[in-house]
Formats: C-alpha cells, structure tokens, sequence
C-alpha cells in the first residue's frame, strides 16, 4: 500500500472532525465552495470570461495561501 502524504493525512483528518462537529463543517464547506461562488459571481453578475475569473480566482487562492505560509514562519 502506498503511504500518503502529510497533506492527505490532513485532509483526512479535517474530514473526519468535520464528521462531528458541525461548525468545523460547516466551516470547511464555506472555504470549499467558496473559490465556486467567486468564479460563478464574477461571470454571471460581472460578465468576465471563464478563464479570466479563474484565473483571477487562482492567484487569489494563491496569494492566500502565501499569506497563511508567511505567518506560519513568522
């Protein structure tokens, strides 16, 4: 059997905690369709291509995310 990586045994266990306790939930079901709903507002209300709100949605994501990382260092 192949061995998962750290960030899968994280996700599993965020998926497990979400299991029982619903604001972790509900949480997590917030921040999963949230890049969704920013996508779907900016076309459909905005009128942006596809690709360019993907776009825009993934550096956001990414910008994010090195946020996060830099905090974690600090």
């Amino acid at each position: 059997m192949d061995q998962l990586s750290s960030h899968q045994l994280r996700s599993l266990r965020l998926d497990a905690l979400a299991r029982d306790h619903q604001v972790v939930s509900d949480l997590n079901e917030g921040i999963t369709n949230g890049p969704d709903a920013l996508v779907k507002e900016l076309m459909d209300v905005h009128g942006w291509p596809a690709h360019e709100a993907l776009d825009a949605v993934h550096r956001l994501q990414e910008k994010a995310l090195q946020g996060t990382a830099d905090q974690a260092a600090a």
